[in-house]
């Protein structure tokens, strides 16, 4: 069984949207290159064709990149969501957020908060507002850790 702790949920970053981001960048670059080089060859249809297929291929990464994003945005609600039980729990217990751990990183029923050397089953009421927190034990040894990389 896996469990997060709190400063890898509250801070977990996308390298690969930024790599998609170059690639997009540098698409731009050769349109505009190919759309002065078919403005200076007019006749050589070549750099035409390639100036309509770097703009297809810009389309799809944009189509890809926007996707990513919304997908992304999704993840991050989640994410938030348990960051906010996570700090309730902390505050609850009486100890400090860095000693929480949650095996999940979306928000459901029967997710497990680790405070200290206690673990807990959450439950969620069915209008999202609020939980209930019951002790729980696992079957599954070892724990492992995932923290924050600095």
């Amino acid at each position: 069984m896996t469990f997060y702790s709190y400063g890898y949920l509250a801070h977990q970053n996308s390298n690969h949207i930024l790599f998609q981001l170059a690639v997009i960048s540098i698409i731009i670059v050769i349109i505009a290159f190919l759309s002065w080089l078919w403005y200076r060859h007019k006749t050589d249809l070549k750099y035409r064709d390639l100036f309509i297929i770097m703009v297809l291929v810009l389309l799809l990464l944009v189509g890809i990149q926007v996707n990513e994003w919304q997908t992304l945005q999704s993840s991050f609600t989640q994410k938030s969501q348990v960051t906010q039980i996570m700090q309730r729990v902390a505050k609850e217990k009486g100890v400090a957020k860095t000693t929480v751990w949650s095996n999940t990183s979306t928000v459901s029923s029967g997710m497990l908060i680790k405070v200290q050397d206690q673990i807990y089953n959450v439950t969620i009421n069915p209008d999202g507002n609020s939980y209930t927190l019951t002790t729980a034990t696992p079957i599954q040894q070892p724990l492992n850790y995932v923290k924050e990389e600095k």
